[in-house]
């Protein structure tokens, strides 16, 4: 096995399990239980940016993985999937940071428990929206990680 296939499989679990850190603290948040979900977004929010320090690193020792299949294929298929899988990386990372900010400020000013039934719908709302792009994201890394070494491998 090579280093970069260990290296992408490292990248899809440590990706998977902060998916499911993410997941943790979303049902945390729909018991109402304000220091669980606090705790576990922390750990997801952490491991999101390990994973992202360890990804750029990854890219700029062994630079790109190249796409085997035909030019139609490549135009067809893996653009397409990479531009989303982009877009939508890049979405939940905007949409992750803008949340955490907004969560930490609630705490800070004391709006506490009361804050989960009553008054953090903009919180609540990008939640309900940065679930989405970041399950987005996983299934198309898995989806750009096939296509580079298992549906078209070099």
């Amino acid at each position: 096995m090579r280093i970069t296939d260990l290296l992408w499989g490292m990248v899809l679990i440590g990706m998977t399990v902060a998916y499911g850190m993410n997941f943790f603290g979303v049902q945390a948040a729909k018991r109402h239980d304000v220091a669980s979900h606090r705790k576990w977004m922390i750990i997801a929010c952490t491991m999101v940016g390990i994973w992202l320090i360890a990804y750029v690193t990854k890219q700029l020792i062994f630079g790109r993985d190249h796409f085997e299949g035909s030019p139609e294929q490549y135009c067809s298929f893996y653009v397409p999937l990479l531009l989303l899988h982009t877009g939508l990386a890049i979405t939940t990372l905007g949409l992750g940071g803008t949340n955490m900010v907004i969560g930490f400020r609630r705490l800070r000013y004391g709006i506490g428990v009361g804050a989960m039934v009553a008054g953090v719908s903009i919180h609540r709302k990008l939640g309900h929206l940065l679930q989405w792009t970041f399950g987005g994201t996983l299934l198309t890394a898995y989806g750009v990680y096939l296509m580079l070494f298992y549906w078209f491998p070099a």
